[in-house]
């Protein structure tokens, strides 16, 4: 299992509407997705993580494999997830992983370039 963070995009998605089950679900898989996206997590699982019913947790199944018109990423119809063997692909999860990557590597980009200023000055200064 490894880290995946959360987009801000999140808060203004068209899943939010869906109601906490389903979020709650989707937050899961997120968490538990590997380097390629793909989780492996089972509706027993997930409705004894959550403390509700299998019906409830297959019921936000339903609602992330569906087709969803008002979703940002109309891959695969805007679907969340579309099975795989033995589990599950988030669809958009290479994507949002690219980004966090791109804005952590231009974290570390700017934290490399106050470093460089720091020591230029401390230079100078002894000088």
């Amino acid at each position: 299992m490894g880290w995946n963070p959360l987009d801000e995009s999140l808060l203004s998605s068209s899943l939010l509407s869906e109601g906490p089950d389903v979020v709650a679900t989707w937050a899961l898989l997120i968490a538990s997705a590997n380097r390629q996206g793909e989780t492996h997590l089972t509706v027993p699982f997930i409705a004894s993580v959550l403390r509700i019913s299998e019906e409830r947790v297959e019921a936000a199944f339903s609602v992330l494999t569906a087709p969803d018109k008002r979703s940002r990423n109309k891959e695969h119809g805007g679907r969340r997830i579309v099975p795989v063997e033995d589990g599950w692909l988030l669809v958009s999860h290479a994507k949002y992983r690219q980004k966090a990557s791109r804005m952590a590597a231009a974290d570390r980009q700017a934290r490399y370039l106050e470093r460089m200023k720091e020591r230029q000055a401390a230079g100078e200064a002894g000088n």
